[in-house]
């Protein structure tokens, strides 16, 4: 018998990949994986896809964890569930503005809850916390360890630390889960807006089959935009989500409405290779299908965001000198680039 029978279970297994995507691209019980290092694809149980130990479990100051993040995501599923089942089964399209506000909802969350989105803050932070040791010196290195203890500290404690902490290669910064579940929820409100704003197509296919990648909102980088410049919700010509092994959900630029993309096999085949290169390390699709033959599969993705120059370039062991300090400067470095969550296809 439970000691605190009160007290609700502790949600471990986390699906970044919601098990409503999954079951729709399953046979009921499997689904297939085609993984990116190379080893052979394999059918798995819904239950063992995308999953990670308390992925979305927040932390008292204890570091006693709770389910409520899961509990949310999990309600959102479940409405989410209907409206797609409105529009799978029941043929119901254009939504009503309210199942459309729940769909919006739940794809927004997709784009925000995937572990790119963390692995791209943690890269950023890891970079700019390095940026600012290797500015700040021996001299800032001192004041923290003095502001830390509880006097002076001597000359070879700050040429110790400084030659740890310059060792950039030898660690690596991690935030907060609750900073990452709370960034999480304020990329979800910006996402929905974004997405709200657009005109839904919902792409339906007959006898063509689709992929489901790991990380399942795409986006469509506008040919017009310049080639240095990342691809967002804000400049994305298109934002792609399959909600079906033979449908997909396709939004476009704002202002028009909504309605029906036309669906063939060139367009069936455009989507999987745009979903696949769209996934990190592994992709899904049902055990009868093979969407994925003629496409080349992407490498492994082990980076998010990228930065032309790094901390070891900035040392300055005596700390910035008196004119480099009053150089106006407001966030974070010129080197630092924005996670980029959709890719350029033309390959």
């Amino acid at each position: 018998m439970s000691a605190n029978p009160g007290k609700q279970k502790l949600k471990r297994h986390h699906h970044t990949v919601p098990r409503l995507l999954l079951r729709r691209f399953a046979d009921g019980k499997q689904i297939m994986r085609v993984p990116f290092d190379g080893t052979d694809p394999k059918p798995i149980g819904i239950g063992d896809a995308t999953v990670r130990s308390h992925f979305y479990s927040m932390q008292d100051e204890t570091g006693q964890r709770d389910n409520t993040i899961e509990d949310l995501l999990s309600d959102l599923e479940d409405q989410a569930a209907r409206v797609i089942k409105k529009v799978i089964d029941e043929r119901v399209w254009p939504l009503p503005i309210a199942d459309r506000a729940v769909l919006g909802e739940w794809v927004a969350a997709q784009y925000a809850r995937i572990p790119a989105v963390r692995q791209a803050n943690n890269e950023i932070a890891d970079q700019l916390l390095k940026m600012e040791i290797a500015l700040g010196g021996k001299p800032e290195i001192r004041r923290r360890m003095e502001a830390q203890g509880e006097g002076p500290v001597s000359d070879e404690e700050v040429d110790a630390a400084w030659a740890e902490l310059t060792d950039f290669s030898g660690y690596y910064v991690e935030l907060p889960v609750n900073d990452h579940l709370l960034t999480m929820a304020n990329a979800m409100a910006t996402a929905y807006e974004r997405m709200m704003a657009r005109a839904w197509k919902l792409c339906r296919f007959e006898h063509k089959t689709l992929l489901l990648p790991d990380h399942p909102v795409t986006l469509l980088r506008d040919e017009d935009e310049p080639e240095w410049q990342g691809v967002g919700l804000a400049n994305a010509a298109a934002i792609m989500v399959p909600i079906d092994r033979q449908a997909a959900i396709i939004m476009a630029a704002p202002g028009g409405p909504d309605g029906i993309f036309p669906a063939n096999a060139q367009v069936a085949n455009e989507l999987n290779r745009r979903f696949a290169w769209n996934s990190r390390i592994e992709l899904f699709h049902h055990p009868d299908d093979n969407p994925v033959a003629g496409i080349k599969l992407p490498p492994v993705r082990d980076r998010e965001a990228e930065f032309s120059q790094t901390a070891d370039r900035f040392l300055m062991p005596d700390g910035p000198s008196e004119a480099f300090k009053f150089i106006p400067s407001e966030g974070p470095p010129p080197n630092a680039t924005a996670p980029r969550r959709g890719r350029d296809f033309k390959r």
